[in-house]
């Protein structure tokens, strides 16, 4: 009986290993999502929206330069004059933000649901910015190999 029970263990083991590597090894980065519910502070919310209209952009991109599929220079170049104008219509909007987060005119839940808004959109410019960096300024590997190459 000790036999079959290790041949069970062993054949339980070599199926989750079957099963279950490839799933970790080919797992998608999971995508944020944007909130689902607005915050009734018109310029968070359309501060939000222009923030994961940006991620969508940039998110795309990424997904892909991961696969492997050669973008068109010119696709790219519209890309980042899209990114461009989200990045102006974002500053112009940031003021704005402010004076009606620090204004007693909204409820203090209405305050809440913005900020949890803004976080959310706070992750996704971390992204995007994070892979501008990467694919168009180059990454500071790429520089430290660079300098090395001039030596």
């Amino acid at each position: 009986m000790t036999a079959i029970n290790k041949l069970h263990q062993l054949v339980s083991v070599v199926i989750m290993v079957i099963f279950l590597i490839p799933l970790n090894g080919f797992a998608q980065k999971k995508r944020l999502k944007p909130p689902k519910r607005v915050s009734k502070i018109e310029s968070v919310d359309q501060f939000v929206n222009n923030s994961f209209d940006l991620y969508h952009k940039v998110f795309v991109y990424d997904s892909l330069t991961k696969a492997g599929v050669e973008v068109p220079a010119e696709i790219e170049d519209a890309l980042l004059e899209r990114a461009e104008q989200d990045l102006d219509s974002l500053w112009q909007i940031l003021p704005t933000i402010m004076d009606d987060m620090t204004s007693g005119d909204e409820n203090i839940l209405v305050k809440g649901k913005a900020t949890i808004n803004l976080n959310k959109a706070k992750k996704a410019l971390k992204y995007s910015m994070t892979m501008v960096k990467v694919y168009f300024l180059g990454t500071e590997e790429d520089e430290d190999e660079d300098e090395g190459d001039d030596n």
